[in-house]
């Protein structure tokens, strides 16, 4: 019996899907009460509101894991699940800036998460959803300078001026994950000339 098959087999169980699916309600209610017992002001019913979108996105989440092993599933989960928290943290004073601040960490947000979920269900880091993810982030990153204040100078005449640094982030970014994705390439090839150095000696 394969692994896979295993590992498919022990997540149909009764007992695993109860194990995992009270493990994240424990994460989420444990997270929101920390979060209202924190907060300096006092928490409104209604905030509460968004500890039913976390917990949408933690059913979500449990479902790709035991269910339904897709990408898209997961990142609703996870994406659910964290602005959920950002929200919450938002309205009840626990973070002391507003949406309008904030709005760029919903962009990070959906870059991390499609940065997880992609590794979850894939086992692996795949090209293709790193470079978007790391790009959702980066524009965040960026976006959040400019909402807090960070960076007061014009977008426009920054960018400017700094544009080149656009082409050496992405340049760094394409070569380490060229050397990544070769690392066991290179370690089997150093392996195989071992072996051919071997055979010459005899």
């Amino acid at each position: 019996m394969s692994t896979n098959r295993k590992v498919k087999e022990q997540n149909e169980k009764p007992s695993f899907g109860l194990l995992l699916g009270t493990g994240i309600a424990f994460v989420l209610i444990g997270s929101f009460l920390l979060i209202a017992r924190m907060a300096n002001l006092e928490v409104r019913l209604y905030s509460y509101r968004y500890l039913v979108w976390s917990f949408i996105g933690g059913f979500l989440l449990f479902f790709s894991i035991v269910k339904a092993r897709r990408k898209t599933i997961m990142f609703s989960g996870i994406f659910l699940i964290l602005t959920g928290m950002l929200f919450f943290a938002i309205d009840t004073g626990f973070i002391p800036f507003t949406l309008e601040s904030l709005w760029p960490v919903v962009v990070i947000i959906g870059g991390l998460s499609l940065f997880v979920s992609g590794v979850c269900i894939h086992k692996g880091v795949k090209s293709s959803l790193v470079i978007p993810s790391f790009a959702l982030v980066l524009l965040g990153g960026c976006c959040l300078l400019f909402s807090l204040n960070i960076i007061t100078e014009p977008f426009l005449q920054l960018a400017s001026r700094w544009w080149p640094l656009v082409l050496i982030a992405a340049g760094l970014f394409l070569v380490v994950l060229f050397f990544i994705r070769n690392t066991n390439k290179i370690e089997l090839d150093d392996v195989e000339d071992d072996f051919n150095d071997l055979d010459d000696a005899r």
